[in-house]
């Protein structure tokens, strides 16, 4: 019997880990000598798992800034709203508790992606930084058909399905998507962290009862060590 390939095993291994969620959404990874020298084999074959790794859409690797946990399995992708929730819980398990540190908001023509999933020519729009008790901890986006709600409360909850029940409108079911990312300049000027600091992004659809796109927002949430240490 041939034995496994070393860069297969250290591969092997890593997804493993974050399929365990040993390696959350969004954690950074040590460098290629490090986790070499953690699984015990050579940088070359280290770069060879993380690049089929990447491949599998599980890291996000940027030449310079650092390798990030993408997702938690090849599928989750387009895993639920209620399977991503963990991500944006404290230890006890309660939801944290974001709320509106700063806001705009605008109506504009939908851009091309908007206009096709929600089958509008206009839509209102609302950017937050949001805090968590005194640090800014995430950012979000939130876009409804202008014809559904033409004015956005800047402190309505987070939580999409809430947010829309706060202005009266009901979901029928909600999608998620989640990646991670790291801030750009603006990012890291709004959310006060370091540049390149890695950020979960969670990308969520509500729907109408029809299967009808009724909102779309983008929440992006920094790194609990960064939320720490900027407080």
């Amino acid at each position: 019997m041939s034995r496994m390939p070393l860069y297969k095993a250290a591969e092997t291994e890593m997804i493993a880990r974050i399929q365990r969620g040993d390696w959350e959404i969004g954690r950074r990874l040590p460098n290629e000598f490090q986790l070499a020298e953690e699984f015990g084999v050579s940088q070359g074959t280290m770069r060879r798992a993380l690049i089929s790794l990447e491949g599998m859409g599980l890291l996000n690797r940027k030449p310079g800034r650092g390798t990030l946990v993408a997702a938690n399995s090849p599928e989750a992708a387009s895993g639920s709203a209620q399977t991503l929730l963990p991500v944006l819980t404290d230890k006890s398990g309660a939801l944290l508790e974001l709320a509106t540190f700063r806001a705009r908001q605008e109506t504009r023509q939908a851009t091309a992606a908007e206009a096709e999933h929600m089958n509008t020519a206009r839509v209102s729009v609302l950017e937050r930084t949001l805090k968590l008790n005194s640090a800014r901890a995430a950012m979000d986006a939130i876009a409804v058909p202008e014809a559904l709600i033409d004015s956005l409360d800047d402190d309505a909850p987070v939580e999409l399905a809430e947010f829309l029940e706060h202005h009266g409108i009901s979901a029928a079911r909600l999608s998620a998507e989640a990646s991670a990312e790291m801030t750009d300049m603006a990012q890291s000027v709004a959310l006060s962290v370091d540049r390149h600091t890695a950020l979960l992004v969670i990308r969520l659809a509500a729907y109408d009862t029809s299967g009808q796109v009724i909102a779309r927002q983008i929440l992006r949430v920094a790194a609990p060590e960064a939320r720490l240490g900027h407080r």
